[in-house]
């Protein structure tokens, strides 16, 4: 995509949202937390910080107009995938577990739908399309492998689990039962991790398609 300076400028303003929606929700969803240790914990939180100083990043490196280093373009795919599962795993599977009240409802909601949204469309309008080879697939899930065995391990520790399907202990909602049953839970989402990142891998190449001037070799 060729940009021109005036969507260079859309851009740098559209990233300056994300990040300064992304900290400020970050800070004020666990300052007012009952428990700000285990929100601290939880995959919503960290998956957003990582997505908020990406493009806190991007922001540095388009005023200093650098291009693009290949850490923060590794980072701006990793945001696309990991606000996926974010926002559906709240959906689908987390929102019915609790209530928020005051200012958590609004970070609540950005945090779980509103950045997802932002990073899926600054992803479709602004961000550059390249072919990426499959075997980005696994570096992309390398973050949530790690906090899969972290969780894990930190429970076998003091106990404490900060997702029900992390939980080998108790039932659901509390539990999942067994270590086996945990195991299918990551083994799940390991292949839907596996499945986020064929499909980027093959919407670049769709859009590379209608942009034949624009099309970058493989990785």
């Amino acid at each position: 995509m060729i940009e021109t300076e005036k969507t260079v400028k859309t851009k740098l303003i559209f990233h300056m949202i994300i990040s300064v929606i992304g900290f400020v929700s970050i800070v004020l969803h666990i300052v007012y937390s009952p428990a700000p240790w285990i929100s601290m914990t939880k995959f919503t939180i960290q998956s957003n910080l990582i997505v908020s100083a990406t493009f806190l990043l991007s922001v540095f490196a388009m005023i200093s107009r650098k291009s693009l280093s290949p850490v923060l373009e590794f980072l701006k795919n990793c945001s696309v995938i990991y606000m996926f599962i974010v926002i559906a795993t709240y959906h689908f599977l987390l929102a019915s577990g609790g209530e928020y009240a005051g200012i958590r409802i609004i970070t609540n909601f950005t945090l779980h739908y509103l950045l997802p949204i932002f990073v899926f469309t600054n992803w479709i309008v602004f961000e550059t399309k390249k072919k990426y080879s499959y075997k980005h697939i696994f570096y992309w899930m390398v973050f949530p492998l790690l906090y899969s065995v972290v969780s894990l391990l930190r429970g076998l520790i003091d106990g404490f689990y900060p997702y029900f399907f992390l939980n080998p202990h108790g039932e659901i909602p509390v539990g999942v039962g067994s270590y086996s049953n945990v195991a299918l839970f990551i083994t799940a989402y390991l292949f839907i991790y596996v499945i986020l990142g064929f499909l980027l891998i093959l919407l670049n190449r769709i859009f590379l398609s209608f942009r034949p001037s624009t099309r970058i070799s493989s990785q």
